[in-house]
């Protein structure tokens, strides 16, 4: 079965959503959505010759090769998506992706998938009356922030404000991208791969300078528009009716084991609740894929 992808540029008001599908443009459609430094090129066909997609194992381990699978540039992401202005809240994000996808001719989605802040969109999506949704998936998103949650990105932006009050913004963006990093990964397998401590540290702020490097203008919108739409994010888990997988993660500092457990208890119609036993902590969502794709595989394809 041809797997091969096609770009979309969708011209809105607000401004240019870039959207890539994969697959037959007959086969039911799975809406795909990832992290906020997360984007449309999630998966890669040839991925010896051209580099591996950034959710490959999701891909894989899921079966995903015989859906119409979408995914999305975030409007003032990493990608290739423009806006007037960055959406303030996550129900705003949602909205332009319907409007995408309508021009699109999609108004029916087998599941939308979503991990991490692509989580928080894919409960707002799957509450939208514009299109009809018949399964929802979230992977380390909760249907409200913690506490913990608000004071690391609260943290974030005190570090650019501060280096902005320097003269050097984008030290305070490399700073604050290095803490939201330390919050992706687990305690365990931190100090697993690094037996030297102070690799980590380096580990850390080299990957934060490669991104911020990659747009700084963008880098600096991850931590300044999408931190504060997720610190106002809150939906109630009973206004989602749909059949909902969800998979929690050990060592999550973002959706932590009680807020996950609060999330399932309330909601109407969750068939499944995977506890991942993982390394990785929130990150468990991209890197431990092969922990849940099976199940996943299931849950799509039950009626």
């Amino acid at each position: 079965m041809s797997f091969s992808f096609q770009d979309h540029f969708i011209d809105l008001p607000q401004g240019r959503l870039a959207l890539r599908s994969f697959g037959r443009v007959d086969a039911p459609v799975v809406l795909v959505l990832g992290g906020i430094s997360g984007g449309r090129k999630i998966y890669q066909v040839d991925a010896l010759q051209h580099g591996r997609g950034w959710w490959q194992g999701l891909v894989e381990h899921a079966a995903l090769q015989c859906y119409r699978l979408v995914a999305v540039d975030y409007c003032g992401g990493m990608g290739d998506s423009e806006c007037k202005q960055v959406p303030g809240d996550v129900s705003e994000h949602a909205q332009l992706i319907t409007q995408a996808l309508l021009q699109l001719g999609i108004r029916q989605l087998h599941a939308v998938i979503g991990g991490s802040f692509g989580g928080c969109v894919a409960m707002e999506l799957a509450r939208s009356s514009q299109l009809d949704c018949h399964r929802l998936v979230v992977l380390g998103a909760a249907h409200r922030p913690t506490a913990q949650a608000v004071m690391i990105r609260s943290l974030q932006r005190d570090f650019i404000a501060q280096a902005i009050a320097a003269g050097d913004e984008q030290h305070g963006v490399q700073l604050a991208r290095a803490l939201a990093m330390l919050s992706y990964r687990g305690a365990r397998g931190l100090d697993e791969r690094f037996p030297d401590p102070a690799m980590a540290v380096i580990y850390i702020h080299e990957r934060a300078a490669t991104l911020v490097a990659s747009d700084p203008m963008r880098a600096v919108q991850l931590f300044k528009d999408f931190g504060p739409a997720l610190d106002r994010f809150k939906v109630d888990p009973e206004t989602l009716q749909i059949p909902t997988f969800v998979v929690s993660f050990v060592d999550d500092y973002l959706a932590p084991e009680h807020v996950m457990d609060e999330l399932v208890s309330r909601l109407p119609n969750c068939p499944t609740h995977l506890r991942v036993a993982t390394l990785h902590g929130h990150d468990g969502f991209i890197l431990d894929t092969a922990s849940y794709g099976p199940q996943l595989k299931q849950f799509l394809e039950d009626a």
